[in-house]
């Protein structure tokens, strides 16, 4: 759940959807207004669509900062970064995410991809990206996502894991109610999109080397980093990357990479029996007082009460 770039097949090549159910249980200590994060920036060419049965969150989206509410959607584009996280850690979070090809929706060249899907591949149509049942058409595309949910097996579900689900073996025709149900989303969200402002070259090349920072980040968080290095990945000066960096992804370099970190930190507290001292070292911390220090800014307590409330 938390890679930059998901360069993985979701379905099959013939069948291009994949269902992931996301538990993220509540944390016991975390201090109070802490931004606690549930989903990671990452883009992969692919769309998206979450559905949030559980739980309050906010959705970043290109920048932008979209709260969530138990019942309601978001669709995510092609391409474009995304994360989210909770800014309340009392209760359980609780969230669905179907990640399709365009392929799920003509092939390209096909009349059906030229006018419908091309548009908003290039940007020039903009769909809804929060959908709730105040509005008739977008309670029809929660409907009919909630129907694909329906579909899927989740008797291997594991909650460390977040592993693609598979369709209930015993569902004759689900692979035919899926490809409606996706191609009358579609159909939704394409007729109510908004004709959007042509991004520019300039905005695209930020974007493409602010992602490029993030996977940087993710594939070397553990060694020791400066500013200088991540900027150099993306050819800008410190200055001018740290400021289109945070305008993506509302942190700045130094503020993501700790709290990716940390999260890495979470991950090796909760399945494995490191030390505290050699999880510092592998999560990129210079030492073990500085990584107690900033793990108990961001979640609230010490790595070792961490461990203890979550075991």
């Amino acid at each position: 759940m938390d890679e930059n770039y998901e360069n993985l097949p979701h379905g099959s090549r013939f069948f291009p959807l994949g269902l992931h159910k996301t538990v993220v249980p509540p944390n016991y200590s975390l201090r109070e207004n802490a931004k606690f994060n549930i989903l990671y920036s990452h883009w992969h060419p692919e769309f998206e669509l979450f559905y949030l049965s559980r739980g309050d969150c906010v959705f970043v989206i290109g920048g932008e900062e979209f709260p969530l509410s138990a019942g309601e959607a978001v669709f995510v584009p092609s391409g474009t970064l995304h994360s989210a996280y909770r800014a309340k850690n009392a209760d359980e979070t609780v969230f669905y995410a179907a990640v399709f090809s365009k392929l799920m929706l003509g092939d390209p060249g096909d009349p059906i991809s030229e006018k419908y899907v091309s548009p908003a591949l290039s940007g020039e149509l903009k769909p809804a990206t929060v959908l709730s049942r105040s509005e008739p058409w977008q309670g029809e595309i929660i409907d009919k996502l909630i129907e694909i949910m329906s579909l899927y097996d989740y008797t291997p579900y594991d909650r460390d894991r977040h592993p693609e689900l598979k369709l209930k073996a015993d569902a004759f025709g689900a692979e035919l109610t899926v490809k409606a149900d996706i191609l009358g989303i579609w159909r939704l969200l394409i007729t109510h999109a908004e004709r959007a402002r042509q991004i520019s070259s300039a905005d695209r090349l930020n974007r493409e080397r602010v992602r490029r920072a993030i996977d940087f980040i993710h594939s070397h968080y553990a060694e020791p980093l400066t500013l200088g290095q991540i900027a150099a990945e993306t050819f800008m000066s410190r200055e001018y990357f740290s400021r289109i960096f945070k305008a993506e992804t509302l942190k700045t370099p130094f503020e993501y990479l700790t709290h990716y970190r940390v999260s890495r930190a979470m991950e090796l507290l909760e399945q494995t029996r490191l030390s505290v001292t050699e999880i510092a070292g592998r999560c990129g911390f210079s030492s073990p007082g500085y990584f107690n220090v900033r793990f108990s800014e961001i979640a609230g307590c010490s790595p070792r009460e961490y461990r203890r409330g979550r075991g």
